[in-house]
């Protein structure tokens, strides 16, 4: 029963987290498949540029849930369970899960966001003061550059720089790597875009 119970958790996080929240909102409020405009992602950065700002916080609260949420109910679920198995492993891999399903999402061909709000989600339950250190240079480097993208990269490494830093269990530090790497390999093109010079930023 333990590795059914376990296994029902892992399916749940990326089923709530394959939840494609950027291309429903569009498509309810505009017509518009919003892989077909833009950057073609499916995160709130898009989602502001097809449908303005309301819509784009709707899509960040919900993709930020999207994460919390998953883990949440790992976490509640392991209070209650007598299991072998390591406790953080599992409600890493349930953030984990939720990031992938966020990420290639079945319900758009395996397609989907960055991960960076179900990241912040995921990640804020179980190594919180990390996460809000990530967040504040997101939003630091955002501001001071005007360039959504390199908030974003800035916030995959500083995650496990700080896990790592503040001696937080191996299993949530290694989830934490995995997560930045994911982040980093979302943001390939805004990378290279960085590098020749290209990329765009918000300030008008």
């Amino acid at each position: 029963m333990e590795p059914v119970i376990i296994a029902a958790i892992l399916f749940l996080a990326f089923l709530l987290g394959s939840i494609p929240t950027g291309f429903l909102i569009v498509k309810a409020s505009k017509g518009i498949d919003i892989r077909t405009v833009g950057s073609g992602n499916t995160g709130s950065t898009n989602v502001k540029r097809v449908a303005g700002r309301k819509a784009a916080i709707i899509t960040q609260v919900i993709d930020i849930l999207k994460g919390a949420i998953p883990v949440g109910i790992c976490i509640f679920v392991l209070s209650d369970l007598d299991t072998s198995f390591n406790r953080n492993i599992l409600v890493s891999a349930s953030a984990l899960t939720a990031i992938l399903g966020h990420n290639f999402s079945p319900f758009l061909h395996f397609k989907g966001g960055k991960g960076v709000n179900t990241t912040v989600g995921a990640f804020l339950l179980i190594a919180t003061i990390p996460t809000a250190i990530a967040v504040g240079f997101y939003f630091i480097l955002r501001l001071t550059t005007g360039i959504v993208s390199v908030g974003s990269i800035a916030l995959g490494i500083v995650l496990p720089m700080c896990v790592g830093f503040l001696n937080l269990p191996f299993p949530v530090f290694a989830g934490s790597v995995i997560a930045g790497v994911l982040i980093l390999i979302q943001h390939k093109d805004n990378i290279a875009r960085l590098i020749r010079g290209e990329e765009k930023s918000t300030r008008v």
